[in-house]
């Protein structure tokens, strides 16, 4: 996108189209940096994820995104050049809208009656709880999903007291496990959800909109990168990003490279190594009160 000078503006509206959620939290990362450096702005969203904006004290007003920019709107993009250099997203997108040097983290804030709804659904309990995202990008990008078979034998070697919950939707297969402690809440409201995940003690999932969420709800995050892309670019320091050792990877390719074609690249972190990182996570210390 061509580059505009947003801090200082009287009103600045930033329009994102995509149905992604990661493309909705990098918008809140952009509302940040513009509110820190411009207090005066007043500044608007267009969004196909309005709700992630509820309560946030950066934006002054949330509206859907249509299937083009409203009336002044600026188009937020990061896609040119593709692949992206090796440069984080969120310093891309705040660069072409005039601010450098951005703190790299999304932003999130919960509503009191939310973490009520969420207590009821989920009720305090002495397991640990690990929210699991296995389903990422299942439609979109191929080489962005962690193996089936995979995700089944690191649910198979959790300890039994461990609580698993996996946020999906209809259109995904069911998570491959038969845990005892283990629940799919499917179509759940994405508000509720979040309240739910900010009591968790960990975040188990590829790189993917939830996690970007967990982060920005500072819960404790293994995340898997595939071959498809980088913790330099999409990733946090706060996190254990688990990335494969292949000379290729990444590639930035939905649907793989030659001679992956996904295949590869999406099976080359073995389950084990995620459970002893998760593992480890929880015994340097739990958050949930």
């Amino acid at each position: 996108m061509e580059k505009v000078n947003c801090p200082g503006m009287d009103e600045v509206r930033l329009y994102r189209g995509t149905r992604s959620l990661s493309d909705a939290l990098f918008l809140s990362t952009a509302a940040h940096e513009l509110r820190k450096r411009s207090p005066s702005t007043r500044i608007i969203i267009e969004t196909h994820w309005p709700q992630i904006f509820y309560g946030n004290p950066s934006v002054d007003a949330v509206f859907p995104s249509g299937p083009r920019p409203g009336k002044g709107a600026i188009p937020v993009s990061y896609e040119d050049p593709w692949p992206p250099p090796g440069r984080h997203i969120l310093e891309t997108i705040c660069s072409n809208l005039g601010m450098e040097d951005p703190d790299l983290r999304t932003y999130y804030y919960e509503l009191a009656p939310e973490r009520v709804r969420a207590r009821q659904v989920v009720r305090p309990s002495s397991r640990p709880l690990v929210v699991v995202h296995p389903f990422s990008s299942f439609f979109a990008a191929s080489s962005k999903q962690w193996n089936f078979h995979h995700w089944e034998k690191f649910l198979d070697l959790l300890p039994p007291e461990i609580e698993t919950i996996r946020y999906g939707n209809p259109e995904e297969p069911a998570t491959p496990t038969e845990r005892e402690h283990h629940r799919e809440m499917i179509g759940v409201d994405l508000r509720v959800f979040a309240s739910i995940l900010s009591n968790a003690d960990a975040f188990v999932g590829q790189e993917s909109g939830l996690a970007h969420l967990a982060t920005a709800l500072g819960v404790p995050s293994v995340v898997i990168f595939t071959g498809y892309g980088s913790p330099e670019v999409l990733g946090y320091k706060g996190n254990l990003n688990l990335v494969p050792q292949l000379p290729y990877a990444p590639c930035w390719e939905k649907d793989g490279c030659e001679p992956c074609k996904g295949e590869i690249c999406t099976a080359a972190i073995e389950p084990e190594f995620v459970a002893e990182n998760l593992l480890g996570l929880l015994a340097a210390g739990r958050r949930r009160g």
